[in-house]
């Protein structure tokens, strides 16, 4: 045997994967057979009709060429009839006495051709009984269909010599996915069946051997999951680098070639259709990367629901061997939520981009506004969840802190025997003490600095929360849109927004900005927690000074500090372009290596360096104005004189050839652009907040995780 065939004996090269289920019958078919004797052949001919097409086809009185077939012929002798009987015997042994007795109508064997008056059928073709055996046949061949199945018989008696024989093997992709899917179906069987066995346990030993095992089950959920979703992921990753390659070359092709118009128009066409694969291909691994955080997330929460509902039937002293294990999994299940909702906000991010641009008829601008408002709600949701789960990871944390300083604090030191009391004292004061006084300081700081953050966070969420409610009011405020009450009964209940009439300015269609005396973004020089700080506290200031029935007015500005007044534009008004902030630097998400301060047993998966690869992504792909756009400030009159040394003829200016604004004539297109110009500006004032925050939260958001 050579080395080649030694390489590899598990190979499965040459092997296929037969469908496991080839013979299921989606629909139940009438078939119906007649069986006659063929003198001149000496062979049965068997037909097959399937009687429920063909009663469908004459109500339909429809004979379609690409229909099923519908009848089946053919001529077989005995030992054909005895081939397909041992054929079908294999698969059910029911049939092996029903098959007839067919010896009269057996061929002769060589010396009945040569002896004639030796063959055992004596008797002619008119004098033996065919009605009997055609009819036993009939009602075998019935049988056998129902016994083995439709397809089963039909294929063994008429073999077509055109059948493709690719129908019965699996598609190794396919196959390939269906055994993931059903391996993940068992470990989530598995983990819900640990779930549902906690009320059996009597004992907090028995609880903490089921809470070990199931971990062990959720550790294997997370592996099948993580395996399964990576196999999705491939072909959509392998497309985003196809295009992207193909995309630079054509790139440097347009740089460095000397090329005609005619291809310089094909191939920037080009680059165009790779680049919206390059998009539609990280769009799908976005969705993919949601689907499997929305999985281990709510497999999470089905623990720590049971975990709770324990907790609940033993007592504190028992209970303190599982409270550790209690929390961790809710820094667990926070830390899997937050990767879900920025994996929902980058999708939402991606969907609102995709309503701006579809901004271009009059007939859809207000259909296309009420989405964005609406994609814009949801986005601040998203946000606020994002928040939440960094405080439910915070206080996770600080009830560990809590915990630890309490049994330090209770912890009970035995001394040995001493006469004096003094010497009792003075051994507490110099050896015991500052021991634990040390550690239960530094526990404390680490306390204040989560408090501190905690707080940090919720003053963020305040925020976002006023600024949810201003749009809000934007949608309600709004007279261009005549479907928001349509979309105001779908959030019923949500806010109350009580505006007096004094308040609404008439010249203006939505309120004015800035709305509020908070600032668009915290300060992204400064480095650490503070960074985020006295926006928020200004934000709770305000909450406190108004009233709480009038949520609108918060925004307010106050009388004392006004924001400094735009220089007044020229008629007409062009709209004013989005605000342009600094792109963040380009750094991998803390997401991709979190490391848990609670001591847990899970490994973090590879759907987090996922995560990671496309928040670094969106990182990289906003768009930023070049540094090098901006006209170099020369002096015109140099390049005036430039101009006159190499002798080119100047042109006088007529200043009377000037249109002024007022001439322009105010015809359809013209009030089309307005309105749309109308619409993109409402829209971009909305959106100015939340686009603002994008690259702070993502210096900001988790900084603190992996630490």
């Amino acid at each position: 045997m050579n080395n080649v065939e030694c390489e590899r004996l598990d190979s499965l090269e040459g092997w296929v994967a037969v469908k496991s289920n080839i013979f299921e019958e989606t629909e139940t078919f009438k078939l119906g057979f007649i069986v006659q004797w063929n003198v001149i052949e000496c062979k049965f001919a068997v037909t097959c009709h399937n009687r429920t097409l063909q009663r469908q086809r004459r109500k339909d009185e429809v004979a379609v060429g690409g229909d099923p077939q519908t009848s089946w012929a053919g001529l077989f002798s005995v030992s054909d009839l005895k081939h397909v009987h041992q054929q079908l015997s294999c698969v059910s042994d029911i049939l092996g006495a029903c098959f007839p007795d067919l010896v009269e109508f057996e061929e002769g064997n060589i010396w009945d051709f040569l002896f004639p008056s030796r063959r055992s059928g004596t008797r002619d073709d008119h004098e033996r009984d065919l009605e009997t055996p055609c009819r036993k046949l009939e009602k075998y061949l019935s049988t056998a269909i129902d016994v083995c199945g439709r397809k089963i018989v039909l294929d063994t008696l008429f073999v077509q010599d055109d059948r493709d024989v690719e129908e019965y093997f699996e598609n190794l992709q396919e196959f390939r996915k269906k055994t993931m899917q059903e391996e993940m179906a068992r470990a989530k069987a598995r983990l819900r069946q640990l779930l549902q066995s906690h009320g059996g346990a009597d004992g907090m030993v028995a609880l903490l051997c089921i809470c070990e095992d199931e971990d062990e089950a959720y550790q294997d959920l997370v592996t099948v999951a993580t395996a399964f979703f990576q196999y999705l992921l491939q072909p959509f990753r392998d497309m985003r680098e196809l295009a992207c390659l193909y995309k630079m070359e054509i790139l440097k092709s347009l740089e460095f070639e000397d090329l005609g118009p005619k291809r310089i128009a094909a191939l920037e066409k080009e680059a165009e259709e790779w680049r919206m694969k390059a998009e539609d291909a990280v769009a799908s691994i976005q969705d993919i990367t949601v689907n499997y955080f929305a999985q281990t997330s709510k497999a999470l929460a089905g623990m720590l629901r049971q975990m709770e509902e324990d907790k609940c039937r033993f007592g504190a002293a028992a209970w303190a061997s599982a409270a550790p294990r209690l929390e961790k999994l809710r820094f667990m299940l926070a830390k899997e939520t937050l990767q879900h909702m920025r994996t929902t906000e980058m999708c939402l991010n991606r969907k609102k981009d995709s309503i701006r641009g579809k901004v271009c008829q009059q007939n859809t601008v207000d259909q296309l506004e009420l989405q964005f408002y609406e994609t814009q709600l949801e986005l601040y949701d998203a946000k606020l969840e994002i928040l939440k789960n960094e405080e439910l990871l915070l206080v996770a944390q600080m009830d560990a802190l809590r915990r630890q300083i309490k049994e330090l604090m209770e912890e009970v030191v035995y001394y040995d025997v001493c006469e004096n009391p003094e010497e009792l004292q003075s051994m507490v004061h110099t050896r015991v003490q500052p021991t634990t006084s040390s550690a239960v300081s530094q526990l404390k700081r680490r306390l204040h600095t989560l408090e501190s953050k905690r707080g940090n966070i919720c003053a963020r969420r305040a925020y976002l929360r006023n600024k949810k409610v201003r749009v809000f009011a934007v949608l309600i405020l709004n007279p261009c849109l005549p479907s928001s009450a349509i979309f105001l009964k779908k959030r019923q209940g949500q806010y109350i927004l009580k505006t007096p009439r004094s308040r609404m300015s008439t010249s203006v269609p939505y309120p004015p900005q800035p709305l509020s005396i908070i600032s668009l973004g915290p300060s992204a020089t400064s480095e650490g927690p503070s960074s985020i700080r006295p926006a928020p506290r200004r934000n709770k200031t305000a909450r406190k000074q108004e009233p709480k029935d009038i949520p609108v007015q918060i925004y307010s500005a106050p009388p004392a500090a006004p924001p400094p007044p735009p220089p007044p534009p020229l008629p007409p008004p062009p709209p004013p372009p989005p605000p342009l902030l600094p792109t963040p630097p380009v750094r991998a998400s803390p997401s991709s290596k979190d490391t848990p301060i609670l001591c847990c047993c899970f490994a973090a998966g590879t759907m987090d360096e996922v995560l990671a690869s496309l928040q670094r992504g969106q990182i990289q792909l906003r768009k930023v104005p070049a540094p090098g756009a901006a006209p170099p400030e020369v002096d015109p009159r140099s390049n005036l004189m430039s101009d006159i040394r190499r002798g080119v003829t100047l042109k006088k200016v007529r200043t009377s050839t000037r249109i002024e604004p007022q001439q322009i004539p105010n015809t359809g297109n013209n009030e089309l652009e307005r309105s749309i110009k109308a619409a993109m500006l409402r829209m971009k004032k909305v959106a100015a907040d939340s686009d603002g925050e994008d690259g702070t939260d993502e210096e900001t958001q988790s900084f603190d995780w992996d630490n």
